[in-house]
């Protein structure tokens, strides 16, 4: 019997023991957050006070522990605006701004969240955890030096492809079809040309063309060819031996540094002619002469190239000299537009959204039917890129706690372009302002979308994202009749 007590003896101190290590640790833990963070009982006195506090309000712990809330800020603000609503609602206060006076003369400004902690059902506590506003600043610039830090290290790695096959967005026939060649051409090395207009993503296939290929595991070396001088495009594209011209020196060309792997000369038909009849033989004799040498290198690369015109009408103009189209397009991909791919819209409508909640850490998850109305019927002559940054600048606006993307979200300039997009609406041209396009378009919808419902206003309102009455209330102001929908 002794035994069996000495047994339990010891485990309950080795508990004691594991729990008091726990409670050092999360002590531990706690002080080197770099928020405040300040607790107080159900007798309201102060049980935790970390350091980031004794920062902020200038007062040591062992001054505040065990005393009353009141009797440590005899403002009594502290106490009347949270504790006491806390105490009241039972509820928590989030991300809420507050000044504050302090006994030793100072003023705090912090932004704060408070939340009640209960045991078996009662109030145990009331705990706050608080941000200095003052250094909320310091916080942004040493998070955007780390931002600056990363980029540079991503731009040393530049020569690695990003994107793979998968990573392209869509379901419709057209792009699924272009997916599938891009899949069957990256087996070989034939070069390839890629036509679409801007903002189809053009480089992202040719990404996706690299990494599928047996190049992957080289470099991936993109050439914009409109973004350089022509005076320099050379020596870029092929490199330079000491002496050749004033200043040069050995400088490996972007083809040498492309061994092995791809290179991707975007816009081609940008390309000087002159620089055209040089890249033909290097298509031809699978070697490059750098500028000012006699000797000649040889390179072993994949080419892929593209291009934002009719490749047909860059040969006649001549963008393209014909003797290099041919050897450029031994499998030519066309890119379709976002025009003729409308049945994504919602898809990669949805993809950029995710991308922006993650990125300004908002919560929209729904998108407003009239929204995607006005962007299937909308023509996108600046395509995929278009829509990126229609959406990007519609989440600028987007308010914390708002979960619906709508159309006065998008910028204002856009909106009218949508409204009056005759492929949108037709029966808006000539309505004049902004406001009775809007107004117009809003009557339509809502009597289109009772119609589809057979003036069901449940249905209806539910598929429109708005309340049973904001409903009733909008078919007053329209002067629209369920009579007359049949």
């Amino acid at each position: 019997m002794v035994k069996m007590d000495q047994v339990r003896m010891n485990s309950l101190e080795q508990e004691k023991n594991a729990l008091q290590k726990e409670n050092q640790l999360l002590k531990s833990i706690i002080d080197h957050m770099h928020e405040s963070v300040f607790c107080i009982n159900e007798a309201s006195e102060i049980i935790l006070y970390n350091c980031e506090t004794e920062k902020i309000e200038g007062m040591k712990r062992e001054d505040v522990l065990g005393k009353k809330e009141d009797a440590v800020y005899p403002d009594y603000s502290w106490s009347r605006d949270v504790t006491k609503k806390i105490l009241s609602t039972g509820r928590p206060l989030i991300e809420q701004p507050y000044r504050y006076k302090l006994p030793n003369g100072r003023t705090a400004d912090i932004i704060f969240s408070t939340f009640p902690f209960y045991d078996q059902g009662q109030l145990a506590a009331i705990y706050t955890i608080a941000r200095n506003l003052n250094q909320i600043n310091d916080f942004i610039t040493i998070t955007m030096e780390m931002q600056k830090k990363l980029l540079r290290e991503e731009n040393n790695h530049q020569d690695r492809a990003r994107y793979l096959l998968e990573d392209i967005i869509g379901d419709s026939e057209s792009i699924q079809r272009t997916v599938f060649l891009a899949r069957k051409v990256a087996g070989h090395d034939s070069p390839v040309l890629i036509v679409g207009e801007t903002g189809t993503g053009k480089e992202l296939f040719a990404h996706g063309i690299h990494n599928a290929s047996c190049f992957s595991k080289g470099p991936f070396v993109p050439v914009n060819c409109a973004a350089i001088p022509d005076t320099l495009l050379e020596s870029v594209l092929f490199g330079t031996v000491k002496g050749a011209f004033t200043g040069a020196s050995d400088i490996p060309g972007l083809f040498e540094q492309a061994e092995g792997g791809t290179i991707f000369l975007d816009e081609i038909n940008s390309m000087p002619l002159l620089l055209q009849a040089k890249l033909l033989r290097v298509l031809q004799d699978k070697v490059i002469r750098r500028i000012g040498s006699k000797g000649e290198i040889p390179v072993n690369c994949r080419i892929i190239s593209a291009t934002n015109m009719d490749p047909l009408d860059a040969v006649r103009e001549p963008a393209i000299r014909w003797d290099l189209f041919y050897r450029l397009a031994t499998v030519t991909m066309r890119i379709p537009p976002l025009r003729e791919r409308k049945e994504d819209m919602k898809i990669l409508t949805w993809h950029f959204i995710k991308k922006f909640n993650t990125k300004f850490g908002l919560f929209i998850n729904i998108i407003s039917e009239d929204l995607i109305y006005l962007f299937e019927r909308y023509d996108w002559p600046g395509n995929i890129r278009e829509l990126e940054n229609i959406v990007e600048s519609a989440m600028n606006v987007v308010e914390p706690d708002e979960k619906t993307l709508r159309l006065h979200h998008l910028p204002e300039y856009f909106q009218g372009r949508l409204l009056k997009s005759p492929s949108n609406f037709p029966s808006l041209a000539g309505k004049g302002t902004l406001r009775a396009m809007l107004m117009e378009f809003e009557k339509k919808l809502i009597e289109d979308t009772l119609q589809k419902n057979k003036g069901n206003i449940t249905k209806t309102a539910e598929e429109l994202g708005m309340l049973r009455q904001n409903l009733h209330y909008r078919m007053k102001r329209f002067g629209i009749q369920l009579k007359k929908i049949s």
